[in-house]
């Protein structure tokens, strides 16, 4: 038997919740912390400057909302002018800001915090809770990220990981994740549908799996459409609730807000159950008489969340017509996230591929334990299989499960008239590397600005703009005579990599790439400095600096 690798988290930092799961001598299991296996991703700031993380900041939300970050999954790797993140400022309480580069900050406590730190700060959460479970430290990790994420929001992720401790060996998708976790469980030959609804975020992915190859044949999304999206529109009818019962208003007030809000993703979980939930809360405004009494039946909530649920359906029949598919061709439909409790995004599933999705495996932790997989098979170790064995790695069997993943969107560049030259098609399998010839478009040009955006519209500011790499040092000539060739490559993490070449000197310029709403390398050092300086301990870490 081959020595003891070194253990690997399988983390899904996710937009309500994260897990974390490692696979130890063949057995993959989520961590816990008493009870508690999935953990709030909320961050909050308490009076005397020091940070709490998990269940604890999230009772802060009723208690001082402007002083506690949720959903920080939507805003990472986002430029600050984005439409998103433009929604978001006017339907959360904390402060959201522009930092330098486009980037969004949030106030929290005695300073402002970049997002990746927002991140940092759980998956510290999870790197300490996993050393306590387990009685050993943990450097390694996969990290899930939905199968949509942008180029800067997985490079965000990943920073958030190195100011946590954490060496990611990996990046995978979530989808992925799931399907890697599902086919060592079911150790199947067939076609599967991922789908994929969780807090902030919806995709859904068709894979073939074949023994221990995991092949992604199509992927698509909506970047904006989550559980909490249902929670505000719960959020709304209690609001509404309030007005008509006691002839006041409440959407001025943040705690009060906050402490509905909280109370709408109850009612979400007990409609996920059972046909009726009812809340009596008390002293909705905080000092003031007031009692809310609120019911809220399932026929009724199917009338107020339908519309944001069956906004899943085009993606679904997106994705099969990518992949070539009819939905009788999927054999079996994987649900991953906890909006996929709610009896709605069942029927709808159903719908859609003709047959009910199976519920043999947690989906609000299947994730984690795929990426724990991927990451032990990376590492040389055991890992689980459907029989109940484990596998051994050798020569002639290699125990890594083999994934053949796409990327999410088209990758381009800016061309005259501001059109898109597409380098990178969509769906296209990872890893790749694609070349591109240009040429320059005025004499005498000594340097070049290519313009780097994802999406699928002709026109270049109808997609998400990633970047700019400039290619300087040209030699002086007419226009048209020097020849620059453009790389786009993309790594097995689903980052990408642009590089310019002068094709008249054969040697290649120094190009970086400027990511917009990214963090500069001196911005990371001073995080880095100030995470080592005040790590999160459990619940709780030190002051604010």
């Amino acid at each position: 038997m081959p020595p003891q690798s070194e253990l690997v988290l399988g983390i899904d930092l996710g937009t309500t919740n994260s897990a974390c799961a490692i696979v130890r001598e063949g057995r993959a299991s989520v961590v816990r912390r008493g009870e508690d296996r999935i953990v709030p991703s909320v961050v909050a700031a308490l009076p005397d400057g020091s940070i709490v993380v998990g269940n604890r900041a999230k009772r802060r939300r009723a208690v001082d909302p402007t002083q506690v970050v949720y959903s920080a999954k939507r805003l990472i790797g986002r430029r600050f002018s984005s439409p998103e993140v433009q929604r978001m400022l006017r339907t959360v309480p904390y402060e959201i800001r522009e930092g330098n580069n486009e980037a969004v900050v949030v106030e929290l406590g005695s300073r402002l915090h970049s997002i990746v730190e927002i991140s940092a700060y759980i998956l510290t959460y999870l790197r300490e809770m996993a050393e306590e479970a387990l009685g050993q430290p943990v450097s390694k990790a996969v990290i899930a990220v939905p199968a949509n994420f942008t180029d800067s929001q997985r490079s965000a992720t990943r920073i958030a990981a190195r100011l946590a401790g954490l060496d990611v060996i990996r990046v995978i998708n979530e989808p992925t994740a799931a399907a890697l976790a599902y086919g060592y469980i079911e150790d199947t030959d067939r076609r599967i549908a991922v789908y994929d609804f969780g807090g902030g975020t919806f995709d859904v992915t068709i894979l073939q799996i074949t023994r221990n190859v995991f092949e992604v044949l199509a992927t698509s999304g909506e970047m904006f459409l989550g559980g909490d999206d249902i929670d505000e529109a719960i959020l709304e009818m209690m609001v509404e609730a309030f007005r008509r019962q006691q002839g006041g208003e409440i959407a001025d007030t943040p705690v009060a807000m906050e402490r509905l809000r909280a109370v709408a993703e109850q009612v979400k979980i007990q409609l996920s159950e059972q046909d009726r939930a009812s809340v009596h809360l008390e002293e909705v405004l905080p000092g003031r008489s007031g009692t809310l009494e609120f019911s809220l039946s399932d026929l009724e909530t199917r009338r107020r969340v339908e519309s944001i649920i069956r906004r899943t359906v085009p993606v679904c029949e997106d994705a099969l017509r990518t992949a070539g598919l009819a939905p009788h061709q999927i054999d079996e439909i994987v649900l991953v996230g906890g909006t996929t409790r709610l009896p709605l995004v069942r029927e709808v599933v159903q719908q859609v591929f003709g047959k009910p999705p199976q519920t043999s495996i947690n989906p609000m932790s299947v994730v984690a334990v795929g990426a724990a997989i991927q990451g032990a098979a990376l590492m040389g170790s055991l890992v689980p299989m459907a029989d109940g064995g484990v596998s051994t790695p050798t020569a002639a069997a290699p125990a890594s499960a083999v994934l053949l993943d796409v990327t999410p969107r088209s990758l381009g560049v800016r061309t005259v008239g501001g059109y898109v030259d597409f380098i990178i098609e969509r769906n296209t399998p990872i890893p790749v590397e694609q070349t591109r010839l240009f040429t320059t478009t005025r004499d005498s040009q000594v340097f070049v600005r290519i313009q780097v955006c994802q999406g699928e519209e002709e026109e270049f500011d109808r997609n998400l703009k990633l970047g700019e790499v400039v290619l300087s040092g040209l030699r002086e000539a007419p226009r048209g005579e020097v020849t620059i060739a453009v790389t786009f490559e993309i790594n097995t993490d689903g980052l990408l990599e642009v590089r310019a070449r002068d094709r008249d000197t054969g040697l290649e310029q120094v190009a970086t790439m400027r990511v917009l709403g990214g963090l500069s390398e001196d911005e990371v050092a001073e995080m880095v400095g100030r995470a080592g300086q005040a790590p999160p301990e459990g619940d709780v870490a030190s002051r604010t600096r």
